[in-house]
Formats: structure tokens, sequence, C-alpha cells
């Protein structure tokens, strides 16, 4: 009270509440997590993106076809069936940059989903799972509606295997953020005991 009446006398305005910046710190804290969530589960997103189109494209290649078809059945969704039938071109740019979009998408969602895990085996796991749950949704929901070219000439079981790529690469580029386990320590226990002074 004397303190108050102190600051009071000598005209000088009161200090701000503590309450209140305690607040707006916090808020801003979780803001900035939130969004470095969501940046990192965007570019985990393009890295198992990446590794999944390595993949569909090296099985392509080894089935003898170009190494442009999955860029173009995918931008088959602008072109329609033309881009099926072409070689590189707009389409294969497109279904690549849909592609991309796509999986950083879904490694978004992950990012943001999953940001607060801290184990990294957990994180790869719950990745891997829910790419496999994004597998069966886009067959049965998203690309009949949105390209039903897609569900039926991608190639099988490699589709599904290159999904399970993609969520393994979005686990490991998410698990990579989070600190690494610190070595237990190993405490060594006596047998028996020790009785000083006790006969």
């Amino acid at each position: 009270m004397e303190k108050a009446r102190d600051i009071l006398a000598l005209g000088m305005s009161p200090p701000p509440r503590v309450l209140t910046c305690a607040f707006m710190e916090e808020s801003q804290t979780r803001g900035v997590d939130l969004s470095t969530r969501l940046l990192r589960g965007v570019e985990a997103g393009i890295v198992g993106g990446v590794a999944m189109l390595a993949l569909l494209i090296c099985g392509s290649l080894l089935e003898g076809r170009g190494w442009w078809s999955i860029p173009n059945l995918l931008g088959s969704t602008f072109y329609g069936v033309r881009a099926l039938r072409a070689g590189p071109a707009l389409a294969t740019l497109s279904g690549a940059a849909f592609h991309f979009t796509i999986t950083g998408a879904v490694g978004a969602v992950l990012g943001v989903a999953c940001g607060g895990m801290r184990q990294r085996t957990r994180m790869l796991l719950s990745a891997v799972l829910a790419a496999l749950f994004w597998y069966y949704f886009t067959q049965t929901y998203f690309w009949p509606r949105v390209n039903a070219r897609v569900p039926i000439y991608a190639p099988q079981p490699l589709w599904m295997l290159s999904h399970l790529i993609l969520g393994a690469g979005i686990g490991a580029t998410l698990g990579r953020s989070l600190p690494k386990p610190k070595p237990m320590e190993i405490v060594e226990a006596s047998a028996s005991p020790r009785m000083d002074g006790i006969e």
C-alpha cells in the first residue's frame, strides 16, 4: 500500500499488469508453435511426396513406360484424357505440382495433429497409418469425384506402397525435428544392501 501511495504522489503511472503480459506472451508462443508445426508438416509432406513420386517413376520405368506416365495421370485432372497419351509436357508439370500440393497438405495436417509427439517411433507409426488411411480415403472418395482415371490406371500394388513411403517420409522428417532421446543411465545396484554397523 505504501508503495502504491508513493507512485501516486510522484505522479508516476502504475506498472502494467503482469497477468495481461503473461497471457499475451503465452498466446504468441502458442501461435508460433502452431505455425512452426504447420510449416514443418508442409516440408515433411513435400519430402515424402518426392520419395513417393520417385518410387512410382521407378516402377513405370521397370514396366517399360515413360517416366512421365504417373505425373501425366495426375495431370489428366486438368487436361483430360489427352494427357494420358501425351509425352512430357504441361500436363506433366501440372500433375507433379498437383501431387506436391496434395502431399504438402497431408503433411501439414499431420504436422499440426502429431507435432506435439515426443517419440520418433510413435511419430513414424502415426504418419504411416495416416498415409494408409489417406490411400483408402482417396481410392474410395477423393479420386472418384476429382479424377476417376487415377484409381483405374494407377499401378497396383505399387500405388499403395508409395503411400506407405509417403507416410514414412513424413514421419521421418517430422521426427528429425524432435529432440534426440537421452541415453538411459544405468544404475548399478548391489545385490544386497550394505549394513554398516549392524551385527
